[in-house]
């Protein structure tokens, strides 16, 4: 997964490259006229608003993105947070000048944005825990990285691991074919405990390693291209050339 999409804040004017969640082709684009934000001053400092520096100025934002794929044209709508900036340019003559700019941080979108791929076998249970996750990644990192690990509480239901309080164990009973998928599982469960337990909330960089591993045990266990492959050189090397195709 892209982290610098999912970390770095956004401008207006530079929108960042969020794929759709519906279509996952077109990319979401902020809808015209649809951008509004709001001090957040209560009313005596905006009597001495003239007296403060524009960076001590914080922003909360909504906002409408749209997918430009005009075949979906699908809206996502967007809630976070802002504040000022700046920065220095020089200018032609060598000289430093300073500017201020607005950035924003996404704290919900709904619908969510799909953050990691979901083979399409997935049971429909652990695709909505893993689509839970994906609505709190932004505002808690730490829930998100907890529906993670019920999730794959789900996934080892799923591959007939019988149901018991302690994970760990559970994790140990794993089918023989899954077994280069224990130590992901054990990691997941301990960024998991640290999302329910831990007084430090986690980062979201933590979290996208939980989005990491889960995604390649989903793919390992959940989806069946490589072994369509697999019957597909089978053919072509039993025929020692191409396979036999009729065409209508």
């Amino acid at each position: 997964m892209n982290r610098d999409l999912y970390k770095r804040p956004f401008t207006v004017d530079d929108p960042p490259d969020y794929n759709c969640p519906k279509c996952n082709i077109g990319l979401l684009r902020i809808k015209e006229n649809s951008f509004e934000e709001f001090a957040e001053l209560d009313a005596k400092e905006m009597q001495n608003k003239h007296e403060l520096d524009p960076d001590w100025i914080d922003y909360i934002f909504h906002c409408i993105f749209e997918c430009n794929n005009h075949k979906c044209a699908s809206k996502v709508v967007c809630t976070g947070r802002g504040n000022v900036d700046f920065d220095i340019d020089v200018d032609e003559f060598g000289s430093q000048l300073q500017y201020w700019y607005s950035d924003y941080r996404p704290l919900f979108f709904h619908p969510n944005l799909k953050l990691i791929a979901i083979p399409e076998d997935t049971p429909a249970d652990i695709e909505k825990l893993l689509n839970q996750s994906f609505e709190l990644f932004f505002t808690s990192p730490s829930a998100a990285a907890n529906l993670v690990r019920i999730a794959i509480e789900g996934i080892l239901t799923d591959q007939g691991v019988e149901e018991m309080r302690n994970l760990h164990r559970r994790i140990e009973k794993l089918p023989e074919k899954h077994e280069s998928l224990k130590t992901k599982f054990f990691a997941l469960k301990w960024l998991g405990n640290a999302g329910s337990h831990s007084d430090n909330e986690l980062s979201l960089d933590d979290t996208m390693d939980a989005y990491e591993m889960v995604e390649y045990v989903l793919s390992k266990v959940y989806y069946s291209a490589p072994d369509n492959l697999d019957k597909l050189a089978k053919e072509i090397n039993d025929l020692k050339g191409p396979k036999k195709r009729v065409f209508l």
